[in-house]
This record gives C-alpha cells, sequence and structure tokens, in this order.
C-alpha cells in the first residue's frame, strides 16, 4: 500500500513539472515583424516559372572527355579541396 502512494506521489509531481513548463510565454508571442520573410522569400523564389527560353535551354551534352579527366583526377587525389563559403558578410 505505501509502494502505491509512493507511485502516485511521484506520478503527480512528474505531472505538475511538465505542465508547469507549459505555462512559458510561447515562442510565436515574441516574434518580430520580420518573423518568417525568409521562409516566404525561399517559398517565392522556387515558384518564379522560367521562360520559354529557360525552359528549351536545359540539356547540356556529356563531355566524355572531361568526365575520364575529372575522374581520374579524383582516382589519384588530385581534386581541389572546396572553397570555404560563408553565410553572413563578417566570414
Amino acid at each position: 500500500m505505501h509502494l502505491n502512494r509512493t507511485c502516485l506521489m511521484v506520478a503527480s509531481l512528474t505531472l505538475c513539472a511538465g505542465l508547469s513548463a507549459c505555462a512559458s510565454t510561447p515562442a510565436m508571442e515574441t516574434k518580430t515583424e520580420h518573423f518568417g520573410q525568409a521562409v516566404a522569400h525561399n517559398i517565392a523564389a522556387q515558384r518564379v516559372a522560367p521562360t520559354a527560353e529557360q525552359k528549351a535551354n536545359t540539356f547540356i551534352p556529356p563531355n566524355r572527355a572531361r568526365q575520364k579527366a575529372a575522374r581520374e583526377a579524383y582516382e589519384k587525389g588530385e581534386t581541389p579541396d572546396p572553397e570555404q563559403l560563408g553565410t553572413t558578410e563578417n566570414e
């Protein structure tokens, strides 16, 4: 009987602690006027329809000599290291 009370008390305290976390300020209440603009711009950029000329110019013919040279350079370990790019002007 004592074990059941202990389990009930632990469960109650855990439930109260869990529910108290829900009482904090929701993240959406602290948003700025720019909130969501990056996502909106990305969606808009992906919705831009290409022109008829751009649609017609999608075939890039294979260049077997360049493919062979690239494969050989990779196998010899002569490929250049990738360039480091940053996401801000300061990097």
